[in-house]
């Protein structure tokens, strides 16, 4: 083999041994972050949905306290915040029309959710189970230097599910510091599926921001936006978590 075929190959191989290091080089580096590292804070959550048959978006928020360690996690209902759920169920059965937002926010709280974003490195190993790698560049990330990883996703669907889905489309973008920590993640799923001669889509986009304490990769940000359309309705629900560390 000469010296100028030889280059040229390199050349040519470089990039696909770059994109394939990137995908294995992540998986290690989010086994380290084994969230043994205890935490507490707070945890808020805004939300705002609305739909075809209704005038007024519906809108929540809640905010609660947390702490996580070895015992596991503990959600804490501040009293304030039961109170005004009280009022307003008071208020709601005297006009069911009247605006919850209290009691919307806290049915929105659930401890597995909260769990996830508290452990965001085994959230992300799960993502890239059936993960497959499109391209990995430099970028930025809210004016950090990061690389972005792409990937689509291909996931599972129950037997029952899989005879109403006629496609579902998904990616995966990671954004990872210098040291390979992933700080940013976005992810959107598109699903078009049927039943009863009727048509059904869906999309969502989730965003995460991450911050490391200790060995625990926490998203202290989470957006959640959905769309569906379908069966003579039009839904959209957009949700904000925010988790809010104390030291």
């Amino acid at each position: 083999m000469n010296m100028r075929y030889t280059i040229a190959l390199f050349i040519l191989l470089a990039p696909l041994s770059t994109n394939a290091d990137a995908l294995s080089d992540l998986r290690p580096s989010l086994a380290q972050l084994a969230a043994t590292t205890p935490v507490h804070g707070a945890f808020e959550i805004t939300s705002t949905s609305s739909n075809s048959d209704e005038e007024k978006p519906f809108q929540g928020k809640a905010t609660v306290g947390f702490e996580i360690s070895d015992a596991g996690l503990r959600v804490i209902y501040p009293k304030s915040t039961l109170t005004q759920a009280n009022q307003e169920a008071r208020a709601e059965a005297s006009d069911p029309d009247r605006q919850t937002p209290t009691r919307s926010g806290m049915s929105r709280i659930r401890a597995l959710q909260l769990a996830e974003l508290l452990d965001a490195a085994a959230m992300l190993n799960n993502e890239l189970l059936t993960a497959q790698l499109i391209e990995t560049k430099p970028t930025t990330y809210q004016g950090h230097m990061a690389r972005l990883i792409l990937m689509k996703l291909s996931p599972k669907l129950s037997k029952g599910s899989s005879k109403h889905v006629k496609k579902i489309d998904a990616t995966l973008s990671i954004w990872v510091g210098d040291d390979g920590i992933p700080i940013g993640a976005e992810r959107s799923v598109s699903v078009k599926a049927s039943m009863l001669l009727m048509s059904f889509e869906s999309d969502q986009k989730d965003s995460w921001t991450f911050t490391r304490t200790g060995d625990r990769l926490v998203a202290i940000h989470h957006a959640e936006t959905q769309k569906s359309d379908g069966f003579g309705q039009h839904n959209l629900t957009h949700v904000e978590q925010a988790v809010r560390l104390e030291p």
